[in-house]
């Protein structure tokens, strides 16, 4: 059994892939804004026991504020907060002799196909370039993950993770119209939570050496907002959705290319219409 460190691990996907590690027997730590101490843009939150005493053998490193919408608004907190607490880990798992760095890095990053639409996918491909050059540099082996609109029948629609799903779930059970922006015709590839967790532990275990590289983590196919509202009203027959402008920053489609993950012997189990007719199978 490891050593693990998983940063934002009171968070959506943090959380589960804690509990994961923890139930498979690993020696689990984690940091999160949520407890206090734990703020990685703080230089010396790391110094302190029992992250100075620790020295993990793979870190995870999750901690982000990762709203696209909140990026617009104030992008030099998201762009000081993803990038510094990225460096501040780095430098963490240099010292502390740490084996490898996973660290979850978003679709986000190229945007409609030529880079980042938002400060927030600037944030998380600046932390990628970061990871390259400490396993080239230093020899600390790191491995990123392309996250694609994460998502499951437990999402909240407060969490920072939220999805057009989580939304629509809520604003079914809370009696209210659920809403589409622009056409509808954007396409999304999605990733369930359970993926996401599998992915992370398939790389902490994964034997060779990763050097920086990155991964799309997702199905590989992708679904409109129309096709999503068609499955919501395939469960909830009388539910009508509202239409409203298009947000600044959106990408029109993503779709991940997933061939590298899948030549290293991992995929996802979870087809993107199972996982959403999963998500609004409920009775109101």
């Amino acid at each position: 059994m490891s050593k693990i460190l998983v940063t934002g691990h009171m968070g959506y996907i943090g959380s589960r892939l804690f509990k994961e590690l923890k139930r498979q027997g690993h020696e689990v730590l984690g940091i999160d804004l949520k407890h206090w101490g734990g703020d990685l843009c703080d230089k010396v939150s790391l110094k302190f026991r029992p992250y100075a005493d620790f020295k993990p053998e793979y870190i995870f490193h999750l901690a982000a504020i990762p709203r696209v919408p909140y990026s617009m608004e104030h992008p030099e907190e998201v762009l000081e907060n993803n990038i510094l607490s990225t460096i501040r880990i780095l430098e963490y798992a240099r010292q502390s002799g740490t084996k490898r760095v996973i660290y979850s890095s978003s679709s986000s990053v190229v945007g409609n196909g030529d880079g980042p639409t938002s400060p927030y996918g600037a944030s998380k491909l600046i932390p990628e370039t970061l990871c390259k050059n400490y396993s080239d540099v230093y020899g600390l082996d790191t491995v990123c993950l392309r996250y694609f609109n994460v998502y499951s029948k437990d999402q909240t629609v407060d969490g920072p993770y939220a999805t057009a799903i989580a939304n629509f779930m809520h604003c079914i059970r809370m009696g209210r119209k659920p809403f589409i922006t622009g056409d509808g015709e954007q396409r999304r590839d999605m990733l369930h939570v359970s993926d996401a967790v599998s992915a992370n532990i398939f790389c902490m275990e994964h034997e060779n050496d990763f050097c920086g590289q990155w991964f799309d983590t997702a199905t590989g196919e992708n679904i409109s907002l129309n096709e999503v509202e068609q499955i919501v009203k395939k469960y909830h027959p009388d539910v009508v959705f509202d239409r409203i402008a298009e947000r600044p920053g959106d990408v029109r489609v993503t779709k991940a290319d997933t061939s590298k993950l899948k030549s290293l012997g991992w995929q996802t189990k979870v087809d993107i219409k199972t996982g959403i007719e999963e998500c609004f199978n409920f009775e109101v």
